[in-house]
Parts: C-alpha cells; sequence; structure tokens
C-alpha cells in the first residue's frame, strides 16, 4: 500500500493588523518560496492591507477567503484542494479563532510545516491582558512570535516572559518601524533541578536538556543519575 503523502501547511497567526499579510505577501514573492508548486491560500480574516497577487513570484497561488470558522470543514478544505489541484496551503489565521477549530477540520494528510504568530508590539500586552486565552492559544505551539512596530521604549522582558509561559521553544523577534529585525537574546533558567540528587527531565524538556548538555558537558560531569519521565 502505497504511503500517503503529507499535504504541508504554512500557518500565520495574529491578531488582526498584526503584519500576517504582508509577510506573507513578501513570502509569496519571494521566488525560493513561490517557485510553481500550486498553493492555496486560505484568507481567514479581512484587515485594511490587501493581497497583491500581481507582484506574486509566481501565478500558481489560488486566494479562498473563510469568512466563517463554520466553513471551517474537512469537506470545504477538501474541496478547494481539488479545484485548484494545489500542493500545499498557506494560511492566514484568524486570531480571534481557536486554533482548535482549524486543526479539528484539516483533513489527515495535511501537516503543519510551519507556525509562525505575529503581533503589533504596541497593543499586544493589552490584548494578552484582555483574551489571555487567545494570546497563549496562538503562542503555544508557534515556532517563531514575531513583534511588529517594536520601539526603543518597550521592554523586551515583558514580552519574553508572555512567551515563555506559554512556550519554551519558540523564537521571539523584535522589529521597529523601519523593518530592523532583533532575535531575543534573554537567557531563562533551565526548568529542571541540576542541583537535585536525581535530575528530573520531563519528556517535553528533552531537545532542551540535550542540547544544554551537549553546549556545556562540564555541567554534567558528576550528574550521575537522569530521570526521563515521558509523562509528566
Amino acid at each position: 500500500m502505497a504511503e500517503t503523502r503529507d499535504f504541508p501547511v504554512y500557518l500565520f497567526t495574529g491578531f488582526l493588523e498584526s503584519g500576517k499579510t504582508k509577510f506573507i505577501q513578501e513570502t509569496l514573492e519571494d521566488r525560493r518560496f513561490c517557485n510553481g508548486e500550486r498553493t492555496l491560500l486560505l484568507v481567514c480574516e479581512e484587515g485594511e492591507e490587501e493581497y497583491s497577487p500581481d507582484q506574486f513570484a509566481d501565478s500558481c497561488v489560488y486566494i479562498r477567503a473563510v469568512f466563517s470558522k463554520s466553513e471551517l470543514t474537512k469537506e470545504n478544505l477538501e474541496a478547494w484542494v481539488k479545484e485548484t489541484r494545489a500542493e500545499r496551503a498557506v494560511i492566514e489565521y484568524n486570531g480571534m479563532w481557536m486554533l482548535d477549530d482549524l486543526y479539528n477540520a484539516m483533513p489527515e494528510e495535511w501537516a503543519v510545516y510551519q507556525e509562525f504568530m505575529f503581533a503589533d508590539a504596541g497593543t499586544f500586552l493589552t490584548y494578552n491582558a484582555n483574551m489571555r486565552q487567545l494570546t497563549y492559544d496562538k503562542m503555544k505551539s508557534a515556532e517563531l512570535v514575531v513583534f511588529n512596530r517594536f520601539l526603543p521604549t518597550m521592554d523586551k522582558m515583558d514580552f519574553h516572559k508572555i512567551v515563555r509561559g506559554a512556550s519554551r521553544r519558540a523564537d521571539i523577534a523584535y522589529e521597529d518601524p523601519k523593518g530592523n529585525v532583533v532575535y531575543d537574546d534573554i537567557e531563562d533558567p533551565l526548568p529542571f533541578d541540576l542541583n537535585a540528587p536525581i535530575v528530573e527531565i520531563g519528556d517535553e524538556d528533552y531537545a532542551l536538556w540535550y542540547r544544554d548538555m551537549s553546549e556545556e558537558p562540564e555541567k554534567y560531569e558528576n550528574k550521575t543519575e537522569y530521570y526521563i519521565d515521558v509523562h509528566r
């Protein structure tokens, strides 16, 4: 029996006017990404900025607007792929919808290859204070969190702490109004106690432990026992 091939999904999340459309537009203008693969672009919210398909690097991009969560069904997703003969999907997701609404609708072969979250630094702290569940939902599985319009007067630690409360693995980037990007370099304490008689390492922290041990082996020279708790 032939194996089912993954259908790659590139997922971009964040609230309205957070910079998602601009980033996706620039991505689709890049021939390294937009290079002939038939791409289904699902747009799940309507902001001030609109797409310019005539500027895409390739004409094989097919836009479908999703105006309601009720339209996110397995049947609709499969139908859009069939009618466009798409080989992958790029999704600009609505920040007011929970990600489970999308995940539960995705056909079995759909696989999220990359997930980025975008946020306007000027409004993010307010969003997080008033809609914590929605912001956490978008940060918890993101590979990269980008704070746009980040000003020198803003404290990176305020943003860093919020992201780390949802994910220890996400990279964090701060982009100023001129487009200059700086990546977060704030060090976090290890999520396990190296001074304990037995160092307990949860399954979710295994990769972090392995990297730290590889980079600083001297910290582990006198440690002989590790308990890898895959159920923690």
